[in-house]
């Protein structure tokens, strides 16, 4: 069977990122409502929700913590699609080096972003800590 998209593989996995505020977007569709963004994001850290603010209630400096880690989440986002429409060429033609090769870079970034979210996380989890302290 060839796949189309969305695929299965990944649209199971997308089903595991909705927790974390993942929303599959057509091209061309805007995903920067970071005060929204941000409320998908709020549960994400071991604090009595209550104690994490709305985004505009944020300080600056955690806001812009915030931010940068919903950027990272975007950025994991459109690499996903990448991988997608990658996965799809592959199976929809002749298996050719090259966009093998295209597929594993575009992967490699993806599970680099994955990893960079959980680091940026951290970051915001430290800033959260020390105002609930």
């Amino acid at each position: 069977m060839i796949p189309e998209l969305p695929n299965t593989l990944f649209s199971n996995g997308r089903s595991v990122l909705s927790k974390f505020g993942y929303v599959h977007f057509e091209d061309g569709q805007g995903r920067d409502d970071w005060a929204e963004m941000w409320e998908h994001l709020r549960g994400d850290f071991p604090l009595p929700l209550e104690t994490v603010p709305s985004f505009n209630d944020l300080e600056a400096t955690v806001q812009e913590a915030a931010r940068q880690y919903m950027k990272v989440r975007l950025l994991a986002d459109h690499y996903l699609d990448d991988c997608e429409r990658l996965h799809v060429r592959i199976f929809n033609g002749s298996i050719e080096t090259d966009l093998v090769e295209d597929y594993a870079v575009a992967r490699d970034r993806y599970e680099h972003s994955v990893e960079e979210f959980g680091e940026t996380r951290e970051a915001v989890q430290k800033l959260l800590s020390k105002l609930a302290a």
